[in-house]
């Protein structure tokens, strides 16, 4: 009889330590699905705000010379593109109208994306390319969201004459999160940056070529003008050149200070002249095939099909 009592005693005490143990496991469970979650979309919160800077880079920046329209319009536009792309916190899957994303206890809402342009991130033109090159490229973006708790009580056993715990369960107010750094006053001030364009020639009106010459044929105006631009800055001719000539051979054949300019693509590396000193042969104006600089010619006889001269498997 003694030991049945004991056992029986010791059997009550067991499952008393398990429903104390139990009210303090189902809150910690509950909310450590809750944080879980405001971990996770926090991520994508700072998602956000990082795919409108990487998104901007595929964008067309200028047209040389001298056109960065391109540059700020596309600045402009990235804040609203990625809010818009990630209103449901899933860039792959946006659906038109929804901008809440529902977990298990955490809601999410509001997503925004401002992007600015940001003059402390730059790359200066040197003086003589200032007129082709804008002091212009750096962009940042900031996100900010509101997470809320769901399906969480209030209270737990927290009020009445049987309350175990003084304070209320939960305080179930919005969370602010930002994708860089905490919210200050409720508004997040931290951001990525980016230093955008690389200045170099792009589209199709800027990979063409130039026959040498002048500028009526040359295809690729832009890249023509922007050379001219920089010779002329450097290359001013005060007339010494033209009096050497006329000592030596009575007169100068070419015009010292006049630009010319060849641009061959991969398609020909030999150019014709067309004036100019009037030498009726071809010359070479890419190293490549057949170059007589053997490397030259041995790089190009040795080049690949696959990305970057790796290695085809």
């Amino acid at each position: 009889m003694v030991t049945r009592q004991r056992g029986g005693q010791r059997r009550g005490q067991g499952t008393v330590e398990m429903a104390l143990g139990l009210l303090l496991f189902v809150t910690v469970f509950i909310f450590g699905i809750h944080f879980a979650e405001v971990g996770y979309l926090s991520l994508k919160v700072q998602e956000a705000a990082t795919s409108a800077l990487w998104d901007t880079t595929s964008a067309r920046m200028h047209s040389l010379p001298g056109n960065f329209s391109g540059l700020h319009n596309a600045i402009g536009a990235a804040g609203g593109h990625a809010t818009e792309r990630y209103k449901d916190f899933d860039g792959r899957t946006s659906r038109q109208g929804r901008q809440q994303m529902v977990q298990v206890f955490t809601s999410a809402d509001k997503l925004e994306v401002t992007c600015a342009e940001e003059g402390a991130i730059s790359f200066k033109a040197s003086n003589s390319t200032n007129s082709i090159y804008a002091n212009v490229g750096g962009m940042r973006c900031s996100s900010s969201a509101e997470m809320s708790p769901i399906r969480i009580p209030r209270n737990f056993v927290d009020q009445g004459s049987g309350a175990i715990f003084d304070v209320a369960h939960a305080a179930l107010k919005p969370i602010p999160v930002c994708g860089m750094g905490r919210a200050k006053k409720g508004k997040c001030e931290g951001a990525y940056g980016i230093l955008l364009d690389d200045w170099g020639l792009a589209g199709h009106a800027e990979s063409q070529e130039c026959v040498l010459l002048d500028t009526p044929g040359c295809a690729n105006t832009a890249y023509y003008d922007s050379a001219k631009i920089v010779y002329d800055a450097h290359n001013g001719v005060d007339g010494s050149s033209v009096n050497l000539a006329q000592e030596v051979v009575g007169k100068a054949p070419i015009n010292p200070a006049r630009f010319w300019m060849s641009f061959q693509g991969m398609g020909d590396f030999k150019d014709k002249e067309p004036g100019g000193d009037n030498d009726p042969n071809d010359w070479v104006t890419t190293p490549g095939a057949n170059s007589p600089t053997e490397e030259y010619d041995s790089s190009y006889n040795g080049r690949g099909d696959c990305f970057l001269g790796a290695s085809c498997n």
